[in-house]
């Protein structure tokens, strides 16, 4: 599952999505992402804080 959101400029995550073949795996994931406390550190350019897409692969290995 592929996930990517927005860090805005405050440090609050949106736009969060998640692409993958299992609809429960990726429901989990963007649940997971939501349920983080406290800020995101922005990306800066020339010093101001800006807007940065976030995108990061999740994988999990069942053993049987």
């Amino acid at each position: 599952t592929m996930v990517t959101f927005i860090v805005e400029k405050d440090g609050t995550i949106s736009g969060i999505k998640a692409d993958g073949k299992d609809v429960d795996f990726n429901s989990e994931a963007m649940r997971t992402i939501k349920s983080i406390k406290g800020k995101w550190v922005p990306a800066k350019v020339n010093g101001q804080p800006v807007r940065s897409y976030f995108k990061f692969p999740i994988s999990m290995k069942f053993d049987n």
